[in-house]
């Protein structure tokens, strides 16, 4: 039996989104984090240029991250150091949707991880 046409769209808009918008959990140490993330002072020097959404809906694209009230709710577990030399990832805060995106793709890898259940 196929699969319509209408199904594996849907599936595959859904897995995109999934995986290039994130929920994050802020940890409360690095010890806890998958993700050591440093918010840089130019933009050039970011590996990724991320918005803060605040409804689900809105994380339709790269960049999007949407801050989760607890870690199992998260895909991610991130958090932000004090030093850019102890970070995985760098990012720039930009204030629009339109602007998020990934600027060293090589970083994508970092954000794939998926908390392991407990």
């Amino acid at each position: 039996m196929a699969i319509p046409r209408t199904i594996m769209l849907l599936v595959f808009t859904l897995t995109v989104i999934v995986g290039y918008s994130q929920k994050i959990f802020q940890a409360d140490s690095p010890a806890e984090a998958q993700v050591k993330v440093f918010a840089v002072e130019d933009p050039d020097e970011a590996d990724l240029w991320v918005c803060f959404v605040w409804e689900e809906v809105e994380l339709t694209r790269t960049g999007l991250w949407m801050d989760m009230r607890f870690a199992h709710e998260a895909d991610v577990i991130i958090f932000f150091v004090d030093e850019e030399k102890g970070s995985d990832l760098k990012i720039w805060l930009v204030d629009t949707i339109e602007e998020s995106k990934w600027i060293k793709n090589e970083k994508k890898k970092l954000l794939s991880i998926k908390k392991e259940p407990k």
